[in-house]
């Protein structure tokens, strides 16, 4: 398969990015093999974030921003007002209002530059916007309860540390950073404070042991069950990724067939990959996808994988939405638990937190008015 095509969303809940580091729940590879066949196979399993610090993710869009005033631009294309007093959504006793909203919106108007949003793409920002403000503030109310504090001293560490990558990416003072985006120390710091708050309050209650992970792994075994596959692709699409015609996908399909009859007559499945597959990753391996779990691959390609014992060729050709593919299950076994033991904690702490973070947004009834 040389072409990318579009990957589905993971629907799992969203885990949690702090100052620091990323805790990140999708699957981690372990072989070259995989992650090409990820790269064009597998749907993309992308993570999104409760927490996203906000002046990390202003660091992100200093390139575009200032690109477009070399340019000439003293507005970006496309620019939405809010009414300041207007209230978008409540939490407890806190509101937010428009002119809140306005300080997290003001950079991606700006990051986009000349480009002309769509009402689709700025009503995605606006929900994306929202959910960390309102996220932010349960989980800040979570943690003031528990007493958790930070000193004066780590929030002007982390002050300086932050904007220091922020005016270098801008290429701008502090002073004019700032006035750029209409913000004040206090207000960077007062969000800083409350980001350090909420990340910690989420740290401290979703710590997962090698123990506990090692329970989780045998009280849910099949969990782990994977198998191994090779596969030949007869594909859908031309080498611009372009879809073929109708005639040319049943000219594709009773190729697939006449190459799955002679697999099935005992000719060498990997010389026929090699000599026929359009999965230019997989095709000088004899087809080899490596191993996978489920949920890993496409569900009807996984559905007939899954069902056979091990060096059987499924009897049919198999439809997905990359093309025809002829497939054989080489191996099976239970992932070791020394090899995943990492990424399984970060899953099961990425739950805790899912929890913790439903729990404060019911706790505090947060309400969105917009």
């Amino acid at each position: 398969m040389s072409q990318d095509k579009p990957k589905k969303e993971n629907d799992n809940m969203d885990n949690v990015k702090t100052t620091e580091e990323t805790v990140d729940h999708s699957h981690k590879e372990n072989s070259e093999v995989k992650k090409s066949k990820f790269k064009n196979f597998v749907d993309n399993k992308k993570s999104k974030t409760i927490l996203s610090m906000l002046f990390v993710a202003i660091i992100g869009i200093g390139a575009g921003f200032y690109a477009g005033t070399d340019v000439g631009r003293g507005l970006p294309a496309t620019h939405k007002s809010y009414t300041k007093s207007q209230v978008l959504a409540t939490i407890g006793d806190v509101k937010i209002t428009g002119d809140d909203f306005a300080k997290r919106m003001e950079p991606y108007f700006y990051y986009q530059g000349l480009k002309k949003l769509s009402s689709e793409e700025i009503e995605s920002q606006e929900a994306s916007t929202i959910n960390y403000m309102t996220n932010l503030e349960a989980l800040y109310k979570a943690g003031t309860e528990e007493k958790i504090t930070v000193t004066n001293d780590e929030i002007e560490s982390t002050y300086s540390s932050t904007m220091s990558s922020i005016v270098s990416s801008f290429n701008l003072t502090e002073d004019e950073f700032l006035k750029k985006f209409e913000l004040t120390k206090d207000y960077v710091k007062r969000s800083l404070k409350k980001e350090m708050i909420a990340t910690q309050y989420l740290q401290d209650n979703s710590e997962v042991s090698e123990k506990e992970a090692k329970n989780y792994y045998n009280n849910n075994k099949e969990d782990f069950f994977e198998i191994r596959a090779s596969h030949i692709l007869i594909s859908n699409y031309d080498e611009d990724g372009n879809e073929v015609s109708g005639d040319q996908k049943k000219e594709n399909k009773e190729l697939a067939e006449k190459l799955l009859k002679r697999a099935l007559n005992g000719e060498s499945f990997d010389n026929l990959a090699l000599e026929n597959t359009d999965d230019t990753y997989t095709a000088s391996s004899g087809g080899d996808l490596g191993y996978f779990s489920k949920g890993e691959m496409d569900e009807d390609f996984e559905d007939a994988a899954f069902s056979l014992k091990v060096d059987e060729i499924y009897p049919e050709v198999v439809e997905t939405n990359y093309g025809y593919h002829v497939i054989k299950k080489t191996g099976e076994q239970y992932s070791d638990f020394n090899d995943i033991k990492d990424s399984l904690i970060d899953s099961l702490s990425s739950n805790k937190q899912s929890i913790l973070l439903q729990d404060a947004l019911e706790k505090y009834d947060v309400k969105l008015n917009m």
